[in-house]
């Protein structure tokens, strides 16, 4: 009778194995397609980019300390570089420093369409200046590529889109449908000029088939055993929330310290807290994100895991664990950013303070992070509260098959060859979460590909990629005509 079981067990597990082998091999490839004919860069192109790097719009965390002077700056540099734009468009400024500019189409019964960013940028350490091969503000043109910060973050969208948009005025081209160009001015600390942007189109009724905001970008480095490049495309954002952990216990002289602190406390708090994460959940754009990554990689091991996620679901979700950016895309992310306590080196310190971030996946709240890091510290003593002045929860998710999605996937087809498209969820924020009260169709997406530099040392634009760039909002407001309101 044993051997009888085990003969069963044998053939079932046989029958399963040739079930996955076959499926497998019969998930094929993402089709491969050939790009279009590319357009050269307007002859201005790279001389605009290297002026708009060249004025530092810089964003403080402090809003009330922006430097006015280089946003006004950045005004009059728009009005000469793009003047065909401000004679054919029509301009709205939204809080002081963000602009939307109005190109009215032909047919007024299609809904609009919005190309959007942001031109502000974060600083630069000053401790890291010379570290940078070319100066952060200089816009220096050299090995091919167009050097400073804001060049990837986010002027090369910002620049991109005027050049587009210029040119295709130069052309004498008038667009199907309504075309909102809308440019946020403090989305690297408060955003709230795209707040202000967003409530002005809500006044005027506006509802957009497709916004199309900075984000996901090409890729031919994330993953090895996929030889073809992959264009990771943001459906949805994660949610942003700030805590408060705080302990008060009484202190006094260090020479006679008691069994506890308050440093002691908040440290053992912050440990239980990183040494759990919150569950790990493939989400449907994940879901769908590994099913074309993976029937495309040479790996034939590989191909079977995540095509096949109705029985290596375990396992997927314990692979994509490995890496923090992966990581970040299944599951909810809980760090400590900033600890204060104490005066002075001889005195206990009677209160300790951590402020801890959160991005929240889809599915989830920020009642449930709240509710987890309770039970994870399990400490009365710890006092843990929702603090910062900007929280969101994470956004609905746009539909990959519907009509913006799939716009955005033929133009990136159409400037790369052989690409994979693939939807995945913007592990951090942007404009673009204000955006979903006027559109079901936001997607993030920068036809850059593994961007050097972003937010760090040495930031610079590949002129190829500027030509990418140009070529794909070329290419879109051309399959944006053809749109279908869902």
């Amino acid at each position: 009778m044993k051997f009888h079981w085990s003969k069963i067990v044998l053939t079932i597990v046989l029958l399963l194995a040739i079930v996955l082998v076959v499926l497998t091999l019969t998930h094929n490839p993402w089709p491969q397609q050939n790009a279009k004919p590319q357009f050269p860069l307007p002859d201005s192109a790279i001389v605009h980019m290297s002026e708009a790097i060249q004025i530092p719009t810089i964003s403080p965390e402090d809003t009330l300390h922006i430097d006015t002077i280089h946003f006004q700056k950045f005004n009059a540099f728009l009005s000469q570089a793009y003047p065909l734009i401000h004679q054919h468009l029509t301009k709205t400024v939204a809080n002081g420093f963000s602009y939307i500019f109005k190109w009215q189409g032909l047919d007024q019964t299609l809904a609009p369409i919005i190309l959007m960013g942001h031109y502000d940028v974060v600083p630069v350490e000053h401790a890291s200046l010379n570290m940078w091969k070319y100066p952060p503000f200089s816009g220096s043109v050299s090995d091919k590529a167009i050097w400073g910060r804001g060049s990837v973050d986010d002027k090369s969208g910002v620049i991109a889109i005027l050049e587009t948009i210029e040119e295709l005025l130069k052309e004498g081209y008038q667009p199907k449908r309504t075309i909102f160009l809308c440019f946020g001015h403090n989305e690297e600390s408060t955003g709230t000029g795209a707040m202000a942007i967003v409530d002005t189109l809500q006044n005027w009724g506006v509802k957009a088939d497709l916004v199309i905001d900075e984000g996901g970008e090409i890729s031919t480095e994330k993953l090895k055993d996929v030889p073809r490049p992959i264009a990771f495309i943001g459906v949805a954002e994660k949610g942003y929330a700030t805590f408060q952990l705080q302990v008060n216990i009484p202190g006094g002289h260090s020479s006679k310290p008691a069994k506890e602190t308050s440093i002691d406390v908040l440290a053992k708090a912050l440990y239980q807290l990183r040494s759990k994460q919150m569950r790990a959940q493939i989400t449907a754009p994940v879901a769908t994100f590994l099913n074309r990554a993976g029937a495309s990689s040479s790996n034939f091991l590989n191909k079977m895991i995540f095509t096949n996620q109705w029985f290596f679901g375990p396992i997927d979700k314990r692979i994509l664990g490995v890496t923090a950016e992966s990581n970040a895309m299944i599951r909810t992310t809980i760090v400590p950013t900033i600890l204060e306590s104490g005066v002075r080196e001889n005195v206990i310190p009677t209160i300790a303070t951590a402020i801890i971030n959160s991005r929240i996946l889809t599915g989830e709240t920020t009642q449930d992070v709240l509710k987890f890091m309770k039970n994870v510290i399990n400490d009365s003593r710890v006092d843990i509260k929702i603090t910062g002045d900007f929280n969101t929860e994470p956004s609905s998710a746009t539909d990959v098959q519907g009509p913006a999605f799939l716009a955005v996937q033929q133009a990136i087809s159409d400037v790369v060859s052989n690409v994979i498209p693939v939807p995945y969820i913007m592990i951090g924020a942007t404009d673009s979460r204000n955006y979903r009260k006027i559109s079901n169709g936001v997607v993030n997406f920068s036809a850059l590909q593994d961007s050097k530099g972003y937010h760090g040392i040495n930031e610079r634009l590949p002129i190829a990629d500027f030509t990418r760039c140009y070529n794909f909002y070329r290419y879109l407001i051309s399959n944006s005509a053809a749109l279908v309101h869902p």
